[in-house]
């Protein structure tokens, strides 16, 4: 469909709660979000076409490089159907959980509904709005607004968006006196980094894993520019063994499952063929 072009960018928002689906920090979960001052990137999601199948298509998101899927997980209480959850690409079946088909309820303003297998992504929270789970039902999916989504064309851009900074180190206050209170630090336990460097021929090369103590996407750069002895470095993410890498513009996903990096020198052929949503244009009213 037109309306999710291969390799594009989109947003998808909710026609009931005018809120967007959003990846969640942990990687796993989708929610409904507002759009915000400052627009996501964890609400913005890239459209991936079957090869030879023009209205099924993926949804990859732009934040952590995994996909809109349907999970066997029952919804929480007060939301219909399964949970939506974001999912690594290791299946390559076009039954799996994250193939989507698009079927237009409104041409004029964009609006559809999203299929899969007699599913239908779903908003929850009409009448108690603290339901923002994004969920997957089969019940009405011909008469609800709730199953109902604006698409919103985000405009692709080459250039590069600027990496947030690192965190700065927070301050511990301890108590003086009589009683005093020792203040305690729980650092992250870290996850394994494997990473794989791209020459500017396209080859692949392995590297050593590490452990990385940290969520920071400027402090992972800075780790592997020292451990490749480059800072001419772009960070991309590989979400499984069938997914695309996406550049990794965020900060990492707050779970200690391990990441796959490729590694791409800044200005190589690898380089150019990146792309990245551009935010320069507020969403359509």
């Amino acid at each position: 469909m037109e309306l999710f072009p291969n390799g594009g960018f989109v947003r998808l928002r909710s026609r009931a709660r005018d809120k967007y689906v959003h990846a969640d920090a942990d990687a796993s979960g989708v929610s409904l979000r507002p759009l915000g001052a400052a627009p996501s990137v964890n609400a913005v999601w890239k459209p991936e076409h079957w090869p030879g199948e023009e209205d099924i298509f993926l949804l990859q998101g732009a934040a952590y490089g995994r996909y809109l899927a349907v999970s066997d997980q029952d919804a929480p209480p007060g939301h219909r159907g399964v949970r939506a959850v974001q999912r690594d690409y290791n299946s390559p079946h076009v039954d799996a959980p994250f193939m989507w088909t698009a079927f237009r309820v409104d041409a004029d303003q964009n609006y559809v509904r999203l299929h899969n297998h007699q599913r239908w992504l779903r908003a929850n929270g009409r009448h108690r709005y603290w339901n923002n789970v994004v969920t997957v039902d089969t019940r009405n999916g011909s008469l609800t607004t709730m199953m109902q989504w604006r698409v919103e064309a985000i405009p692709v851009s080459p250039q590069p968006l600027p990496l947030l900074p690192p965190p700065q180190q927070p301050t511990i206050h301890v108590s003086r006196g009589l009683f005093k209170r020792r203040a305690k630090v729980h650092p992250f336990a870290g996850r394994m980094i494997r990473h794989v460097q791209m020459d500017d021929d396209g080859f692949i090369h392995d590297k050593p894993e590490f452990n990385f103590n940290d969520y920071s996407v400027s402090n992972l750069r800075t780790e592997l520019a020292l451990r490749q002895g480059d800072e001419n470095i772009t960070l991309c993410l590989r979400a499984g063994i069938y997914a695309l890498a996406i550049p990794l513009i965020t900060d990492l996903p707050h779970n200690t499952d391990p990441l796959d990096i490729i590694v791409v020198t800044t200005g190589s052929p690898g380089f150019e063929m990146l792309e990245y949503p551009q935010f320069d244009e507020p969403p359509e009213p």
